[in-house]
């Protein structure tokens, strides 16, 4: 160091902060351990998700702008697998949910009051034009609520809210209109909107 020169300290950065801790939870699942961490820093909130094997870590960030859609999308594989939405292996013959299941209607147990004045029974064929998916449900909203969300949309003929065995619901359901334009206006209109507490997600029904 040249003579008459003082060592400098490192000025830290104006406007960073560094990460807080707002919420953290530990999940066990067989032999792994999931971790997540809800953090805020100077850029935003964030959930940071860690899985621990043994002496192996890997981790994921979900920035919170995001975290709807990706709740939407676990509604998704669950209404889509019983399995995962039973926490166990499926229990119902292959031809219900596993091979040759796109060529069957049934999700499982009926939905909570399914259809018009809850009346029972599958779609016919070709209806799912008409339909649309509903994701992030309120474990509290009935298949009048999920009716009544979508009416200003155009004639709704079919409303289901898709529950577990234990008659809990699994915070997903189906909107059936008379006509698939009225299906299409309410994926554009609908999605994001909020109902019983929740935004919900509104996509095409895949069946």
């Amino acid at each position: 160091m040249a003579e008459g020169m003082a060592p400098t300290m490192e000025q830290p950065t104006e406007g960073v902060v560094d990460d807080i801790d707002i919420r953290r939870s530990t999940l066990p699942v067989e032999q792994k351990r999931i971790f997540l961490n809800l953090r805020e820093n100077s850029r935003g909130r964030y959930l940071r998700i860690a899985e621990v094997t043994g002496n192996n870590r890997s981790t994921i960030i979900i920035p919170s702008s995001g975290l709807i859609q990706f709740r939407a999308l676990l509604d998704e594989f669950i209404e889509s697998d019983s399995a995962v939405a039973m926490g166990q292996q499926a229990m119902m013959p292959m031809g219900e949910f596993g091979v040759g299941a796109a060529k069957k209607k049934k999700r499982g147990k009926k939905p909570m009051g399914s259809g018009e004045n809850g009346a029972e029974g599958e779609g016919a064929d070709g209806d799912e034009e008409r339909r649309v998916f509903v994701g992030n449900l309120s474990w509290s909203t009935t298949w009048q609520g999920l009716k009544d969300h979508f009416v200003s949309c155009g004639e709704v003929t079919r409303a289901d809210v898709f529950t577990e065995r234990s008659g809990r619901s699994r915070g997903c359901g189906i909107v059936e209109f008379a006509t698939p334009e009225l299906a299409k206006n309410a994926m554009a209109t609908m999605n994001n909107t909020e109902l019983d507490g929740r935004l919900v997600f509104v996509r095409e029904d895949r069946g």
